[in-house]
């Protein structure tokens, strides 16, 4: 559909043809010389006072190629974030603003309470933890004027990718570092149930056992589909929610893989407490990471820092709004599908058939291998003193060569 034009949206004829001939609207020739272009004016940061603030964000990873970034693309998470904070002028540049994120994610996994902190500008000199830059004159601290705090959540939103939403921000002093003063985080996975055995023994002891970052919960839920009505269905998702203290890189992903082969029956229970004791596996067995789009860093605490989150009415209307239009969207999708599979399910097939093989290849993000090798059976990855040996060894040959 073609709408009108606003009154005044468009050039009217002769102002295009006066414009090309060098001569201004009101008839006024010009010397024939291009105008000067304008010249910016330069923002002064040092002319508004600054402070440090946590940022809570989420954002839907399948878009994007991971958190941090990286020389070989764009498209992560704080390259819009950055982009977004250098636009509204809230930083003069990424170098000076003191930036700390609190949990790093891969490409293709999502983070709902994702926390970051950074010094912004500010507009309220007389707000929490709010300091002027060293290098502001005095006469301009005097004369500032006294103002309500910039919208913070609304400036970062409007200039954002809709996959990605500031949902509230935190007044925080210079030293907080968001990745330390963390004292939990909280994952959550989600898989189709397919075959798996959900009554293997999840002993607390064995899942809990840790001599690097201390988990302190684990627990499975059943979520079930349409079609399962009371009774369990191949096509319920089991949602794996685990706290703890903080994750070493892919670590979620390995335990959902060795959870995920121990529920086929593949492997049993007390292959967690081998794999967590590095005196009787010093070094890790050979595995593939489970699929990354179903994992979710669902929250960061901050319980000693006692961080007092302020929310903006617009923009979380606006962000749920965002929410439900992609849920709505995936949803119907998915109803769509399951409805082919319901009816696929009841026509007669062949024993031979296996209806399992497409949701578990999902989760393994790999195909199902005719021959199965026991993780006690397969090569493994090279210990921790390994790997400082051929460290140290490469240096050496380095310096040799040299």
């Amino acid at each position: 559909m073609v709408f009108p034009a606003k009154p005044g949206s468009q050039k009217r004829p002769h102002e295009e043809s006066e414009l090309q001939m060098g001569t201004s609207v009101n008839g006024n020739e010009n010397s024939g010389t291009e105008p000067c272009p304008k010249r910016k004016r330069q923002f002064d940061f040092d002319a508004h006072p600054k402070r440090k603030i946590a940022l809570q964000f989420l954002y839907e990873g399948w878009d994007f190629e991971g958190l941090v970034q990286q020389t070989t693309t764009e498209n992560t998470v704080e390259r819009h974030l950055m982009d977004a904070l250098l636009k509204t002028k809230l930083i003069s540049n990424e170098k000076d603003c003191d930036f700390s994120r609190c949990g790093r994610t891969d490409r293709g996994v999502s983070a709902f309470k994702q926390v970051a902190a950074l010094l912004v500008r500010s507009a309220d000199k007389s707000g929490k933890f709010v300091f002027w830059p060293e290098s502001t004159d005095q006469s301009v601290i005097d004369n500032y004027p006294k103002k309500e705090e910039l919208s913070y959540l609304k400036m970062l939103n409007g200039v954002l990718p809709k996959n990605i939403s500031v949902i509230a921000w935190a007044p925080v002093p210079q030293e907080f570092s968001a990745r330390h003063a963390c004292n939990m985080r909280i994952y959550k996975y989600s898989m189709p149930r397919a075959n798996l055995d959900l009554e293997v023994d999840m002993n607390e002891k064995r899942v809990n056992t840790s001599f690097v970052r201390e988990i302190f919960d684990v627990s499975l839920e059943v979520l079930p589909t349409r079609s399962s009505t009371n009774l369990p269905s191949r096509n319920d998702l089991i949602e794996l929610t685990i706290k703890g203290s903080g994750f070493l890189w892919h670590m979620i992903r390995y335990i959902v893989t060795v959870l995920h082969e121990i529920g086929q029956k593949n492997e049993e229970p007390e292959l967690v407490s081998a794999l967590l004791n590095i005196e009787k596996t010093p070094c890790r067995p050979q595995y593939t990471l489970a699929t990354g789009t179903p994992l979710c860093l669902y929250e960061c605490r901050f319980d000693s820092s006692n961080l007092e989150w302020i929310y903006d009415d617009f923009a979380l209307k606006r962000t749920m709004a965002s929410l439900q239009s992609d849920w709505a969207d995936l949803q119907t999708k998915a109803r769509t599908i399951e409805n082919m599979l319901q009816d696929l399910a009841d026509t007669p097939i062949g024993s031979g058939v296996d209806l399992d093989k497409g949701l578990l290849e999902f989760t393994q993000d790999r195909p199902i291998s005719t021959r199965y090798i026991k993780f006690a059976d397969r090569k493994t990855c090279d210990s921790v003193e390994q790997k400082r040996a051929k460290l140290e060894r490469k240096k050496i040959s380095n310096n040799g060569s040299g």
